[in-house]
């Protein structure tokens, strides 16, 4: 029979009159990879936070290595052996790696620190991981993999039995994901259990053993390895797997890159048509920052050339590149891109004013603007809060602003980081309505996710080159490592 590290059964937890978890039944076993999907992202935080902490439940019973460690009757409070790993890193940036796997930890109680002693232990279990890190190296000059791992081996070393890998995709690159990946497996080996958080199913299908998908704090259904295909999680999705089919036509290019030369590009070229959707897929996460800052002002090209419209584009702030036609939408853009003390028609119109000085708060043209995107927006359109909105309603005004302004190039940074399948499946459709109004969409990622649904070419980027360009055609390629349908 095979050992049970945890079990959630039947917990409902309440707080402040508020649902969190609700009935939830969840088993690991030793050695497992047990992913869980959150369909609307309800109940996540709750349930790691429940899974690392005895807090008080309404209901139901929690027990770790087999011994019920919290109930509806009693909860202590008490930390549970399991570590997270998580963006931001837990380790402490301005210490060395050895200092953080082995001096910060329970149980360390030697007075005088032998750093040679440490460097030579953390070397040995490096070399069996098969990675290579000096332990003398301070924790901010780490890569994201690199403070990953060292995460991932403080852990083991501190006895952890249970650790949790919470949204990774969204902070490393795909080609440290699969090396990741392969050191999870490492530690299954060893008899150590993993709770794989994340938001699309086929990061799932590729690394766990199970998958959970949850729904408003509950456990909808649970699939077996045998079950990880596209119809068994298909019913789960909404609107993102019809695939609508914008055609774009192939030109000068309205955003072209000739052979640029940065710290992290090495003759980086490609081009951008009007009205198409292109991911950049930084293989290695080098190259992203350095084409936001190129592009909106805050540092030039060491050689090479940036054009925009065929004409050599240089600018010196993100307001100007705005003028010039180039918009930009962070990961994470709510709220951060949005104006709080405005209301929504406000907020919708703003970008508007860089175009003519103090339009944007113009009553006649707000009430132009509402009545032609009232139908796509709804009732939302009008309110003077938008505190109280949904996380859905914000992210279409932050895409219909720049449906409304109409630049000429749109760059979305990771738009699907720690996007729920509904969230997902409406930034795709506002994406589609972008391409419609002849926008250029680049998105900027480090991962598949759902990008393809909305693209119609990818470029790889890898050591800051153009190493493979995939046009729609080829996208079935790529089936296993994302929503391609």
């Amino acid at each position: 029979m095979r050992e049970e590290i945890l079990r959630l059964e039947n917990v409902t937890r309440v707080v402040d009159d508020v649902v969190l978890l609700d009935n939830l039944n969840l088993h690991i076993f030793r050695g497992e990879i047990m992913g869980v999907i959150s369909l609307n992202g309800y109940g996540q935080e709750s349930l790691i936070e429940l899974i690392s902490q005895n807090l008080p439940i309404l209901y139901g019973r929690i027990y770790f290595h087999e011994e019920l460690v919290n109930n509806y009757a009693h909860s202590s409070y008490t930390r549970n052996k399991v570590y997270v790993i998580e963006d931001p890193t837990k380790l402490v940036k301005d210490l060395s790696v050895a200092d953080n796997v082995f001096v910060l930890r329970r149980g360390f109680r030697k007075y005088i620190i032998n750093s040679h002693v440490l460097n030579r232990q953390l070397r040995r279990l490096m070399d069996g991981l098969g990675i290579r890190i000096d332990g003398r190296t301070l924790v901010e000059d780490l890569s994201p993999f690199e403070k990953c791992a060292v995460e991932l081996l403080k852990a083991v070393t501190m006895g952890v039995k249970l650790i949790v890998v919470k949204d990774i995709s969204n902070f490393i690159s795909t080609a440290d994901l699969a090396k990741f990946q392969r050191l999870l497996r490492h530690y299954t080996a060893q008899g150590v259990s993993f709770l794989y958080v994340c938001n699309h199913h086929e990061e799932g299908f590729k690394i766990c053993d199970r998958i959970s998908l949850m729904e408003n704090g509950k456990i909808l259904k649970v699939l077996e390895n045998s079950k990880f295909r596209r119809e068994f999680i298909k019913p789960y999705y909404v609107d993102a797997f019809h695939r609508e089919e914008i055609p774009y036509k192939e030109g000068k290019g309205v955003l072209r890159f000739r052979d640029v030369v940065t710290d992290t590009m090495d003759g980086l070229s490609f081009h951008v048509e009007k009205g198409e959707c292109v991911i950049l897929l930084d293989m290695d996460r080098t190259v992203m920052d350095d084409i936001v800052r190129i592009m909106n002002g805050e540092m030039s090209v060491e050689s090479g050339e940036v054009c925009v419209d065929e004409k050599s584009y240089q600018v010196n702030s993100s307001r100007e590149a705005l003028r010039e036609g180039v918009a930009f939408i962070g990961q994470y853009p709510v709220p951060g891109m949005l104006f709080e003390d405005m209301s929504y028609i406000e907020n919708l119109c703003f970008l508007l004013g860089e175009k003519t000085q103090g339009i944007w708060s113009d009553r006649k043209v707000q009430k132009s603007v509402g009545k032609e995107y009232e139908p796509l927006i709804g009732p939302d359109i009008h309110a003077k809060d938008i505190t109280e909105l949904s996380l859905s309603s914000l992210y279409k005004l932050v895409y219909y602003r720049v449906h409304v302004y109409r630049p000429k190039i749109l760059f979305c940074v990771q738009p699907f980081a720690d996007a729920d399948m509904p969230l997902r499946s409406q930034i795709i459709l506002l994406l589609r309505q972008l391409k419609k109004k002849g926008i250029a969409v680049v998105i900027l990622a480090t991962s598949f996710s759902d990008s393809l649904m909305a693209a119609d070419r990818m470029l790889q980027v890898e050591n800051g080159k153009l190493r493979q360009e995939y046009d729609r055609s080829q996208f079935y390629h790529f089936s296993q490592d994302a929503t391609v349908l």
